[in-house]
């Protein structure tokens, strides 16, 4: 065979596999509808059986998310709305991700995700662990939380802050209760003892730093700890004890 009849070949047998391809496509979508037109996929056939809940259920119950599911699960294997489920589910508080499977033959399968708060974030909001503000109704009520309060566009700066001091004051076993960025970019926090610590909007590490330094000298011989530091100074900070003490200074 010559060059030109064996190119000539290889061109005829390609025409021929796409011819084939061709011929696939169109058998299976005429199966497809003609599946459909003999009521294969109807909502009578193939009908939903199972449904399966995932989740740690913490804040959210798994009746709770099985009355908003099971409504919607009217329709068959085939025409069940995923995204439906997704969304239903997705409405109730404290729900932070929704992860819909169908399984076969008869079996839906939603898993979910909860938010966990760390923090609340000015009222009416909570932080999630990853940082992420959300709502959910009465949230100003939930205890054992630290308070964050700043401009809504600052979050990020918050967060970072709250960090930032807590590494700080943890390993003389102090916690922070709140914390607040005014809008003149100034901070001052609240700690768990009591202590209202104004910091200022400069150099606020080194300062928070310059307290501690100090905090067990300070603490000598004294009943309660202050009730509230100025940092606010180049060299130094203030203290004010509180006034029922005899040894206030």
């Amino acid at each position: 065979m010559n060059r030109y009849t064996e190119l000539n070949y290889q061109g005829n047998r390609g025409f021929a596999s796409g011819l084939l391809a061709v011929v696939a496509l169109f058998l299976l979508a005429a199966a497809g509808a003609a599946w459909v037109s003999m009521g294969i996929v109807a909502n009578d056939r193939w009908p939903i059986r199972w449904l399966e809940l995932n989740g740690e259920f913490q804040r959210v119950s798994a009746e709770q998310l099985r009355a908003s599911i099971s409504p919607l699960i009217n329709e068959s294997f085939f025409t069940i709305d995923m995204q439906e489920l997704r969304d239903a589910a997705g409405r109730i508080s404290w729900v932070s991700a929704v992860r819909v499977q169908k399984n076969w033959p008869e079996t839906v399968t939603v898993t979910i995700e909860e938010y966990t708060p760390i923090a609340h974030w000015n009222r009416g909001q909570l932080i999630s662990q990853n940082g992420e503000p959300f709502s959910v109704p009465e949230s100003d009520e939930i205890q054992g939380l630290p308070w964050l309060r700043g401009p809504e566009e600052r979050l990020d700066d918050v967060l970072r802050y709250w960090s930032e001091f807590s590494e700080l004051l943890v390993p003389l076993g102090l916690e922070i209760s709140s914390i607040r960025l005014d809008r003149r970019g100034a901070w001052s926090m609240d700690l768990s003892n009591g202590t209202h610590v104004q910091l200022g909007r400069d150099s606020t590490l080194e300062r928070l730093e310059r307290l501690l330094a100090s905090w067990d000298s300070l603490m000598v011989e004294q009943a309660a700890p202050p009730q509230d530091v100025d940092l606010r100074y180049t060299n130094g900070f203030a203290v004010m004890w509180p006034q029922h003490l005899d040894n206030a200074k």
